[in-house]
């Protein structure tokens, strides 16, 4: 009897020291997915450079470079939050299996990873830099202002994404016992601009006001990089945190 205990002590601690692994896994992929913003959520060539020197001194060559600049930048920072959040909530699935909970908030993980999928699908769909510049050229500049407004919509709807997403997750974190507070993200305001204003004053002002469009364009996304990375990190410091393991209770024969 005793050996068949400890058989069975052996490979209850062979198992748990499996799912430790998986978890660990599990949160370096977030780790890794939280440290690619180094590549991805770059500010670009300084406004005022690209604008008074640059665009002058190529003959207009430079500003094209940078539409296509702006528009990647967008991709990229879309699919590097696409594959955080899928990161963070199966690093969190991996975190209620290891703790014996997972059952009680299958549920909970189930409609996190869904609303995560739908709001890429139908909110937050790829720019595509280069097919928008191609397609720019060929219409004469017209699907540039498309591809503008796409990336003026992108940049505000992703906080509320962000937002939506670190309250879900927040109350799901409560309930498994990772966090005793939630993680929170404060929506940039400043950020909601109307394309259609701006457009019409645009016009209204003979191109003057398209300035201060471009330059907006230019240096929103910096406006609100440093507070996804706040919740990022975040969430990672939790994430880190080792979770209480269930101790093995051998049964008495």
């Amino acid at each position: 009897m005793e050996v068949e205990a400890s058989a069975i002590a052996d490979a209850s601690a062979r198992a748990a020291c499996e799912d430790v692994m998986e978890q660990v896994q599990a949160v370096q992929r977030v780790d890794r997915y939280v440290h690619e913003r180094r590549f991805t959520d770059q500010s670009l060539t300084s406004w005022a450079l690209c604008f008074f020197l640059l665009s002058w001194i190529t003959l207009g060559i430079y500003p094209v470079y940078l539409f296509y600049r702006r528009c990647d930048r967008a991709d990229r920072f879309r699919i590097r939050r696409l594959h955080y959040y899928d990161a963070v909530v199966e690093a969190t699935r991996q975190y209620a299996e290891l703790t014996g909970r997972y059952e009680t908030c299958q549920e909970e993980l189930g409609d996190l990873q869904r609303f995560v999928k739908e709001r890429f699908v139908d909110e937050h769909k790829p720019i595509r830099a280069g097919l928008s510049l191609f397609l720019a050229f060929i219409t004469l500049g017209i699907y540039g202002f498309y591809a503008v407004y796409r990336m003026m919509r992108f940049w505000w709807q992703i906080q509320f994404t962000e937002q939506d997403f670190d309250e879900k997750l927040s109350r799901l974190w409560a309930d498994l016992g990772v966090v005793r507070y939630p993680v929170t993200f404060e929506v940039d305001e400043e950020v909601d601009r109307s394309f259609g204003l701006y457009l019409f004053l645009t016009i209204v002002t003979l191109g003057i006001f398209g300035i201060v469009w471009d330059y907006h364009l230019h240096t929103d996304p910096d406006r609100i990089f440093p507070e996804f990375h706040s919740a990022e990190d975040a969430v990672l410091g939790a994430l880190r945190m080792p979770p209480p393991i269930p101790a093995y209770r051998p049964q008495a024969a």
